[in-house]
């Protein structure tokens, strides 16, 4: 009789211990991010767009080696210990944004000429090669911004002026490409978008092989993350930019609709300084954000803790309430100085935008 029992509750903890183990295998570990098949989970494409356009107003930071230069596009060769930010202080652009009720960000992670922002193993063209070593700056952001209630998500450039990834994309630059990718999306937790820039639009070449691999391995590693590409909306306004500095289309047509490029994209980026018709149309339905700049460039220049910045009128009249009603955010880039600190003319705007903005 005992050992009939002894059988039995032996059989019912290896019943239960099968049960729990393989619920644990589906259980995130604490800290880890897990590699699951897409079809794991029951994420919904127009549900994650539904809440994308829930955020309304975003903060845009360009924040690389550009902010060191006096340019945009910054060339291969800089010495990384020119990347200095002394002040560095990720918690006080948080506190801005907050205070314009924006809810989410997009960090430059890594720009046209590969600084990354990251301790990465590709290269010693980072953070870890700088005066900030032992620091994680991707890190700090995400914290400081989460802690706020804020989302934090990523910019990365393909286009890498000195790891020499330009023109046509080779198989082995993909396998760097997604090396820095994984490094970006294992580590920092739920990122809800990637911006992908510097492909077809500068730089390097783009096709819908690469395109499909490259974005595939992303959402292998976060199936609900959406992802947007700066080119697809050039692609469909290809006649009014002339061609000019960007890949003409790769199918050598004309140009596409904004129907076909949200069929590439989960959602659109209209990068608005490009011009006029870089806007939202007003009949636009698709998930989208605008994004133009406080100040007069992207990357932080002298002339800009004393020149005129976008007005609160503009901000809020011009920018929120059009958007809003063409099913688009607003992102609006600000950009930090040469110390890791927004200009206390930044800081003051945003919060007379808080207090007349009303989401």
């Amino acid at each position: 009789m005992i050992f009939c029992f002894r059988n039995i509750l032996i059989i019912f903890l290896g019943i239960v211990l099968l049960f729990s183990c393989k619920n644990e295998s589906k259980r995130p570990k604490e800290g880890v991010l897990q590699v699951v098949e897409i079809s794991d989970y029951q994420y919904s494409l127009e549900k994650l767009r539904e809440e994308f356009i829930k955020l309304k107003f975003g903060m845009f930071i360009h924040f690389n080696m550009g902010t060191y230069y006096e340019i945009e596009w910054v060339d291969s060769g800089k010495d990384p210990a020119s990347f200095n930010p002394k002040k560095l202080d990720a918690g006080q652009w948080a506190d801005a944004a907050k205070s314009a009720k924006m809810k989410y960000a997009v960090l430059t992670t890594k720009h046209h000429d590969g600084f990354c922002l990251w301790d990465t193993e590709t290269t010693d063209y980072d953070v870890a090669s700088t005066p900030l070593k032992g620091r994680d700056i991707i890190k700090e952001y995400v914290d400081e911004f989460r802690k706020r209630d804020i989302e934090p998500h990523f910019y990365f450039s393909i286009w890498d002026r000195t790891l020499g990834i330009e023109d046509t994309i080779t198989s082995q630059d993909i396998v760097l490409i997604k090396k820095q990718l994984k490094e970006l999306l294992t580590n920092f937790g739920e990122i809800p978008t990637l911006t992908i820039d510097g492909w077809g639009n500068c730089g390097t070449v783009w096709n819908r092989a690469d395109y499909d691999e490259i974005v595939g391995y992303i959402k292998s590693l976060q199936p609900g993350i959406m992802v947007t590409d700066h080119y697809q909306v050039q692609r469909v306004f290809n006649r009014d930019r002339g061609g000019k500095g960007y890949q003409m289309d790769p199918d050598s047509r004309e140009y596409i609709t904004l129907k076909e490029a949200y069929e590439i994209n989960d959602f659109l980026h209209f990068e608005e300084p490009l011009g006029d018709w870089a806007w939202a149309p007003e009949d636009n339905t698709y998930a989208s954000h605008q994004g133009p700049t406080i100040q007069s460039k992207w990357f932080w220049k002298e002339s800009f803790p004393t020149e005129e910045l976008m007005s609160v009128d503009e901000i809020v009249n011009g920018h929120l309430k059009v958007l809003g009603k063409r099913n688009c955010n607003l992102l609006l880039n600000v950009a930090p100085n040469t110390n890791g600190l927004l200009d206390e003319n930044v800081v003051q705007r945003l919060k007379e935008v808080g207090k007349v903005y009303t989401p």
